[in-house]
């Protein structure tokens, strides 16, 4: 009795199917796990940024606004300037990110009062840096423009 050719291709692939099961199912397993991270990763992907300290505690102003904060910075810059023999001519108010105090100085005298004022400035703690600012040669010395920033 001859089988038909139809017969023996099935039993062929079944043979086939039996024999390659193993790999076939290792790779599936593989396949699901690969999707169970992905899917992992994207819902972490999704989730809002912890919110990291920009600063060592410490460093911060610590004020309660910024309208403190600001206090706080002109304080340091009348205190340096009193005892430095510099004019502070104006300090104002400056937009800066959240978290963040701004506030713009305009100073004047002898360069070497001016410098050091600027450098004790960002020296001492809590943290306060100018993140922009010029020197203009004037009448009797320097002004110094600046926008000194801080961590509230």
């Amino acid at each position: 009795m001859r089988l038909p050719p139809l017969l023996l291709g099935i039993g062929a692939g079944l043979i086939g199917l039996l024999a390659l099961w193993p790999l076939t199912s290792a790779a599936l397993g593989d396949l699901a796990a690969a999707r169970a991270k992905q899917a992992r990763l994207v819902q972490a992907a999704a989730l809002p940024e912890r919110q990291a300290p920009i600063l060592a505690k410490g460093a911060a102003l610590g004020a309660a606004d910024a309208a403190a904060g600001r206090a706080a910075m002109m304080a340091r810059v009348q205190r340096l300037a009193k005892t430095g023999g510099v004019l502070v001519e104006e300090t104002s108010a400056a937009d800066a990110p959240e978290g963040l105090v701004a506030l713009r100085v305009r100073a004047s005298g002898a360069e070497k009062a001016v410098l050091a004022l600027a450098d004790a400035f960002e020296r001492e703690r809590p943290l306060m840096r100018f993140r922009s600012w010029t020197l203009e040669p004037i009448a009797g010395g320097v002004r110094l423009t600046a926008e000194a920033v801080a961590v509230r």
